[in-house]
């Protein structure tokens, strides 16, 4: 028997559907649980065992030229689920300092990109916009700060304050057409197998598929109601298709605009399973 090969994943409730079965007995992987960036850091530098992982664009993209991207696979959304959100403080009118959730790394440079193409109310010199690393502590944050941007990894209410809150995913739509892309499976192409990969691809079909039932056993541990859960995760997709892969490609041009990343790379997928 080969040994089992350990794969990144987070504790975001909207991975659930992908990993459907994969922590089976008879799984070819081991799944190993920890914030994004770590398990970003894991793959690269070959700590943890870790050969495969759910990255972020930006997290791929810095290492685009070593890895290769599951196909068929991602996690997307258009609508507001209040996953990636920026509440700008009461009264604010030019933002010149936020505070940002230290767990994640894409959504820090969607923020980034944001402020500059889209919204309106910063200072004349936008190269000037500061960005704090905090704990995501929304009332901590704005002491600190003139917004804060938060990442939650489980459903989320809006919040209910007197500032004001925007909805990163919705203003990525908005402004580009395409849905926001949170994160796909990655790897090394001598690190993989075929049955690795049509593994993943069955799993995210088979998490789909049931989703009903999922809605049910992730209800138990407290992530709301079942009819709540379902409303949530029909709020994602879950195919990598060519709107993803545009977003994608998008993404990561404004992030090598904007001197995040030294080049932009391309969106490279290993081959497709047959049975797919």
């Amino acid at each position: 028997m080969h040994p089992k090969l350990r794969l990144g994943v987070s504790e975001a409730t909207y991975l659930r559907p992908l990993l459907s079965g994969l922590d089976a007995p008879d799984s070819p992987f081991e799944l190993a649980v920890d914030l994004p960036a770590v398990n970003s850091v894991h793959l690269n530098e070959r700590t943890g065992d870790i050969r495969c992982a759910f990255l972020s664009p930006i997290d791929y993209a810095r290492y685009g030229g070593s890895y290769r991207i599951i196909p068929h696979v991602c996690v997307a959304s258009s609508n507001p689920t209040n996953t990636i959100t920026l509440t700008i403080k009461q009264g604010i009118r030019s933002i010149r300092k936020v505070a940002v959730d230290v767990r994640v790394t894409s959504e820090i440079i969607l923020a980034k990109i944001l402020l500059v193409e889209r919204l309106r109310n910063l200072p004349e010199d936008r190269s000037g916009v500061e960005f704090v690393p905090m704990m995501p502590s929304l009332d901590a944050m704005l002491q600190k700060a003139d917004a804060a941007l938060i990442v939650s990894f489980s459903p989320a209410k809006r919040p209910t304050s007197e500032h004001y809150t925007l909805d990163l995913v919705e203003e990525w739509s908005d402004m580009t057409g395409f849905p926001y892309v949170h994160g796909f499976w990655v790897a090394r192409e001598e690190d993989i197998e075929a049955d690795h990969i049509k593994s993943l691809v069955d799993a995210r079909n088979r998490g789909v598929a049931q989703l009903d039932e999922l809605t049910r056993g992730q209800g138990l541990r407290g992530d709301g109601s079942p009819e709540e859960l379902r409303e949530y995760f029909d709020s994602f997709s879950y195919e990598f298709g060519d709107a993803e892969v545009e977003s994608v490609r998008e993404f990561v041009t404004y992030a090598y605009y904007h001197g995040v990343l030294g080049d932009v790379p391309e969106i490279s997928f290993f081959d497709s399973p047959a049975s797919t």
